[in-house]
């Protein structure tokens, strides 16, 4: 019997950190270990709520300088976001690396559909702190913060093109549900594209935002500022045919301050799942939500699903284009909560 366990040498020398080569003249093997330079940094995380409103926006724009978008923003700009999307900063966070910003993430909470739900609402690294595992060591703490209010479901969006970004959450347990387009179309739209085939058996109630949550097929699940929380200032249109929803829209109307329109906004717009129609039934609510038709402004989406394919091929019909692509992201935590 022998004494001794053999080994694999590659089992040896990823464990010890060596380089391992071969010299084909003498036929051996060469091993050389590996000098790891080690810097020791101080992290330290703080709640934004803890922080004046103008370190809180330095450290916004310093997370996103040199971002894909525009993303630089005002004191005041910062304010109405964290207002209008339900952002907590006693509940957001930024970490510190030897007393200097380094970076941030934003949350929001609400119940949907009986489960608490968090989303993060804005990641950013500064420059000097990007590819030093500054963002694992942020989105790690995030998500303990996220067990220590119960949260069971975790949200985000990501730009398709920010691969890094992408990565990171995947490491921490983010998997990619959908894709998200937003779409602009700016000038009139042409009626007869949306002309239905026959008399349609359709009538339209306008109102707010809340009032398509009650709808057995209304998304709660969306990308956060679709929900119908997130609607300040919004509208909503049902539709029926009869006494029953077949199909509604959320969107949202600005205006100049001498109240002349100046954009409309289509966040969701969904069909009774299972209707033949469901071409028609988007007819109907993109001529009613875009009208007047005829009139020119700015007409986009915010966030709408990529996987409501008619939908989207209606509006590509109408010559709206790509303006970004996001993906959503999820995160279930319900097995994480004792």
């Amino acid at each position: 019997m022998f004494d001794s366990t053999m080994v694999p040498l590659r089992f040896i020398v990823e464990e010890l950190k060596w380089n391992v080569g071969w010299d084909e003249n003498t036929k051996m093997i060469t091993l050389n270990e590996v000098k790891e330079r080690f810097v020791l940094m101080t992290m330290r995380f703080r709640k934004l709520s803890e922080l004046s409103i103008e370190e809180n926006v330095r450290i916004w724009n310093l997370g996103f300088e040199g971002y894909f978008i525009q993303m630089i923003m005002t004191i005041e700009a910062f304010m109405t976001r964290s207002v209008n999307e339900g952002l907590s900063l006693e509940n957001s966070l930024a970490i510190y690396v030897d007393g200097e910003p380094a970076g941030f993430v934003m949350n929001g909470f609400r119940d949907v559909d009986g489960k608490k739900l968090a989303w993060n609402g804005g990641t950013g690294i500064a420059p000097a702190f990007r590819g030093q595992g500054i963002g694992r060591a942020l989105m790690l703490r995030n998500l303990e913060l996220y067990r220590e209010h119960g949260v069971k479901l975790a949200i985000l969006e990501a730009l398709t093109q920010n691969e890094s970004a992408i990565k990171l959450y995947q490491y921490v347990g983010y998997e990619i549900t959908d894709r998200l387009m937003i779409l602009q179309h700016m000038g009139t739209i042409d009626p007869q594209l949306l002309e239905e085939s026959a008399v349609h058996p359709f009538s339209i109630t306008k109102g707010l935002p809340r009032d398509v949550y009650p709808l057995d097929f209304y998304r709660g699940l969306s990308a956060w500022q679709t929900q119908w929380p997130s609607m300040k200032e919004g509208e909503s249109l049902i539709i029926k045919q009869g006494s029953e929803p077949v199909g509604y829209a959320l969107y949202k109307r600005t205006f100049d301050q001498e109240g002349k329109l100046v954009s409309i906004t289509l966040y969701q717009c969904e069909a009774l799942p299972g209707r033949e129609d469901a071409e028609e039934i988007y007819k109907l609510a993109l001529g009613e939500l875009f009208a007047p038709l005829d009139y020119v402004c700015r007409r986009a989406t915010a966030n709408l699903r990529k996987s409501n394919q008619p939908l989207n091929d209606l509006l590509v019909k109408l010559s709206f284009t790509t303006n970004v692509e996001q993906v959503l992201m999820m995160r279930n935590m319900e097995s994480e909560l004792t």
